[in-house]
């Protein structure tokens, strides 16, 4: 049975660093792939505060192998990032997805991951996503496409299942190892169950234990007890963040923290941190990818969440227009915080968050 060494210290875990083929990733805390997120930006930003490694958002194999821009746009390769990148893409023909990953890895990937969990229509309904752990055979022939196209590591993320009455976990972690994946990360989750409910993190124990590649576990981690926990409970090699990174990027920080890394970020950020991290996001995400106002709007509600008098500000958010004003309102509500004697850095990701709420 393969567990991963957690040492328990006074105040932290330390936790071994993650090995995927080449790629060394430390401290072993990834970033998800998420549609309309994970940007260039975000990955940046994600990286710069601790996670060990990134991935760009989910890419179709289609688009990209019919060289579409805008899907290309979704991998940009990016100096400033100093970890591991993963690449995304999710299709459903083998070949096509093998061609793809030798586009990919000549253009810079460093490993390439393959999408079995989406559980959206629009991708299921091709034959792709989730919908491959109803054909794992496919899945599997899949991987083994892949594999033998690059060189970089290969990994694949999936659900624990369809459904409830098709929990299929075991069978498909031991048959990608079978095809020569590198690693999973299992999501636990159903298909079926989008992102509701609990994630069943008993489905990650009986994957680490059915295999000897790495497994990484993802559902349900929202500060650095939660990661404690994953690790301990579940055995898996790392921990995949994904929808509690929202507007919320200092969670890499609190945990590589908490495992005791050493980076460059405040280990106290304060509301002037905030305020020049979110300004420098949106900057930076204005230059790459120019959107209509509403989705300045959304990030701008995502950076509000967990924060006290979030909700007159989402208010007033909805009554401006012009992303020079809602940025203008977004200042005037970080200044009225700062102004009080709740410090920032206990609202983002920290163990004592139920104060900012």
């Amino acid at each position: 049975m393969k567990i991963q060494k957690v040492l328990k210290t006074e105040n932290a875990f330390r936790v071994t660093p993650l090995r995927i083929g080449e790629l060394l990733i430390d401290p072993p805390l990834v970033l998800a792939p998420m549609a309309g997120v994970t940007d260039r930006p975000f990955r940046r930003l994600a990286a710069r505060l601790g996670a060990g490694l990134v991935t760009t958002e989910m890419i179709s194999s289609e688009g990209l192998i019919r060289n579409h821009s805008g899907s290309w746009n979704l991998f940009k390769r990016d100096p400033e990032i100093g970890v591991p990148v993963a690449v995304q893409i999710f299709g459903s023909d083998p070949e096509t997805m093998a061609g793809v990953a030798r586009k990919v890895a000549e253009r810079g990937a460093d490993s390439v991951d393959i999408n079995a969990g989406c559980p959206v229509r629009k991708v299921v309904r091709q034959g792709a996503g989730a919908a491959l752990l109803r054909t794992p055979g496919k899945l599997f022939a899949m991987v083994s496409a892949v594999k033998r196209a690059v060189d970089i590591p290969v990994t694949v993320k999936i659900r624990i299942g369809w459904d409830q009455r098709a929990v299929n976990v075991v069978e498909v972690v031991r048959g990608l190892e079978a095809a020569g994946a590198d690693a999973v990360t299992v999501h636990a989750r159903t298909a079926k169950q989008l992102y509701g409910g609990e994630a069943d993190w008993r489905q990650i124990r009986r994957a680490t234990q059915a295999v000897s590649i790495p497994i990484i576990g993802n559902g349900d981690v929202m500060d650095p007890s939660d990661a404690d926990r994953m690790l301990s409970e579940t055995g898996c090699d790392a921990v995949m963040i994904g929808r509690a990174a929202l507007g919320n990027p200092w969670i890499f920080s609190a945990i590589a923290r908490h495992w005791g890394r050493v980076g460059p970020w405040n280990p106290e950020p304060t509301w002037k941190d905030f305020r020049e991290t979110v300004q420098a996001h949106l900057q930076a995400f204005r230059a790459e990818r120019p959107l209509p106002p509403g989705h300045y709007r959304k990030v701008l509600m995502w950076y509000s969440r967990g924060l006290p008098e979030s909700s007159p500000l989402r208010a007033r958010l909805m009554t401006v227009r012009t992303i020079g004003a809602m940025e203008a309102v977004f200042r005037d509500w970080i200044d009225a915080l700062a102004s009080g004697d709740l410090p920032f850095h206990v609202c983002k990701a920290g163990e004592e968050s139920a104060r900012c709420r």
